[in-house]
């Protein structure tokens, strides 16, 4: 059985790629998704129907500076950079045609070597002010 680090990066590669085999592989049928989108159900089905939804508006989506991997136990940790061009509707954000970069983290709970919980956090208020849909602040000020 690989260990959670190799299952993690695998995974983060997975994800990048939309390689839904893959997350089949290395995700338990029943994984539990802490922080869903709005409107996506906390399943597995629903975590791909995410990343599916983010690589089909973010077309040529890459991961920069890592993932960094921290593994201890049963839980891992990973902090990653992602930057892309929005080319399609997201979320109710028609395709704007802007690049963006987000900085974001995951946490992963696993269990007989697959991912069984993720928890995802990004910086969606830089993402949405990035594709011009909400102000900065020196655009408030």
């Amino acid at each position: 059985m690989p260990d959670n680090k190799q299952v993690i990066e695998r995974f983060e590669r997975a994800f990048a790629a939309n390689d839904a085999a893959t997350i089949d592989e290395l995700c338990d049928p029943n994984l539990v998704d802490h922080n869903p989108v709005p409107g996506a159900p906390p399943t597995l089905e629903g975590f791909k129907a995410t990343i599916a939804g983010y690589t089909q508006a973010f077309p040529d989506l890459e991961f920069a500076d890592g993932p960094h991997v921290i593994v201890e136990g049963d839980t891992a940790a990973t902090r990653w950079t992602a930057a892309g061009t929005h080319e399609a509707e997201m979320m109710g954000i028609p395709a704007t045609g802007k690049r963006i970069r987000v900085e974001g983290m995951n946490f992963y709970r696993l269990a007989n070597g697959r991912i069984t919980d993720v928890w995802t956090q990004f910086d969606g208020v830089s993402m949405l002010q990035q594709l011009g849909v909400m102000p900065t602040p020196a655009e408030v000020g």
